[in-house]
């Protein structure tokens, strides 16, 4: 069943004159090609070495990959060259949350200008209604192995320093999003640097959010842990008396979490199936429901049974559509059937919208290419939507 009823307006995933209607025909072919590539898991695997050593021969490929890829999955390079992708969303009633997808950096001066460049899109977003919230990745603020040292509680006297400058940098960051009453979303990273990052969210929302959920931390859904944790976070922000902000995921790195278990000799963090994942998801979805007097919620979903079973609660608790507490998220590029179409019904989405210099955000479209080539990827689903509506369009 694609169809769900909201006050009378009937939410049916699979209305792609609605999911498309901000695309023209010749960008839809161009994505059509494009999943079309994705569905080859050979191409897409050897791709990412290809492109960085043509990037490091100095071969011309950065229009290739501006014009098809970086496209498809992202605003544009740089706050200035954002406002038509913003505008065009909003024209469909979809919000834009900002991301600056730049992760993994290695220097003191990238945390520095990464910290900076954040600030800048908090300070977009408060000059944009359209701007719902700003997302971050405390890999772009600080060092990969300070914060996995301070998770296997490893520091040294350079760690320490490192890792306050971290938080300081986190801190500033949270701090102008309370001052301009804008929003933050710290996303989720690997499971050996996230417990460190749980606790620096953790901080942040306790220090900020009493007044509307300015952070949100996420929760991946993935790992099996994390139903537990989620309660555990609920019950921590109703003692000491903040606002819990949530961002449900399933999750972004389940080849590398297993890989790297298997090589390491530790259990898996992941769930074992689809299904277990599916089924914590929607479990946490409830609880936040549940709570909503104490939890702010976004569900990052690209899922539509997940859609479906939030729209049912909200109805069962007559919980207006547009109630600032819930937002559904969808990746920019995605799940475009999901997203305008529940905007279509009134409810509060967004598209998670990347941007920054082609090469800064590769690891994020790699990731994006690998999500979507895997067996239980969406590349399939994405060609056979666009596919199906070209074959209408081409009935006029």
């Amino acid at each position: 069943m694609n169809q769900q009823v909201t006050n009378g307006i009937k939410v049916d995933f699979q209305d792609t004159s609605i999911a498309f209607a901000y695309k023209s025909t010749q960008e839809l072919r161009k994505s059509w090609w494009l999943f079309k590539s994705m569905q080859y898991p050979c191409l897409v695997k050897s791709g990412p070495k290809f492109v960085n050593w043509a990037l490091k021969m100095g071969l011309p490929i950065e229009f290739l990959l501006k014009e098809f890829f970086f496209k498809q999955f992202c605003g544009g390079t740089s706050l200035k060259n954002i406002h038509q992708t913003i505008e065009l969303l909003g024209k469909y009633g979809v919000y834009t949350l900002l991301d600056y997808a730049v992760e993994g950096e290695k220097t003191e001066e990238g945390f520095e200008k990464c910290k900076e460049q954040l600030t800048k899109t908090i300070e977009f977003a408060a000059s944009n209604h359209l701007v719902c919230a700003s997302a971050l990745k405390i890999t772009g603020i600080g060092s990969f192995s300070v914060l996995e040292n301070y998770q296997k509680n490893q520091m040294s006297d350079s760690d320490n320093l490192a890792f306050s400058k971290i938080l300081q940098r986190l801190n500033e960051i949270c701090k102008r999003a309370y001052e301009l009453k804008q929003t933050v979303y710290i996303d989720a990273e690997e499971s050996w640097i996230q417990d460190t990052i749980d606790e620096l969210a953790e901080q942040m929302m306790e220090k900020y959010n009493h007044e509307y959920a300015c952070v949100y931390t996420t929760i991946q859904c993935y790992r099996k842990d994390r139903l537990g944790y989620f309660q555990e976070l609920l019950q921590k922000s109703q003692q000491k008396g903040y606002i819990l902000g949530v961002k449900l995921v399933r999750g972004a790195y389940l080849e590398k979490e297993n890989q790297r278990a298997k090589e390491l000799k530790y259990p898996s963090p992941i769930n074992p199936s689809k299904d277990a994942t599916d089924k914590m998801f929607n479990l946490c979805a409830e609880i936040a429901i549940e709570h909503l007097d104490n939890v702010w919620l976004c569900a990052g979903t690209h899922n539509e049974e997940s859609c479906q079973l939030i729209i049912q609660q909200l109805q069962s608790k007559k919980i207006s559509p547009d109630d600032p507490r819930i937002i559904f998220a969808q990746l920019f590029g995605m799940s475009d059937h999901i997203s305008f179409n529940l905007a279509k019904a009134g409810y509060r989405v967004a598209k998670y919208l990347p941007y920054g210099p082609v090469e800064k955000v590769l690891p994020y479209l790699f990731r994006r290419a690998e999500e979507n080539s895997s067996v239980k990827g969406q590349s399939g689903r994405e060609f056979l939507l666009i596919d199906k509506e070209l074959k209408r369009r081409s009935k006029w």
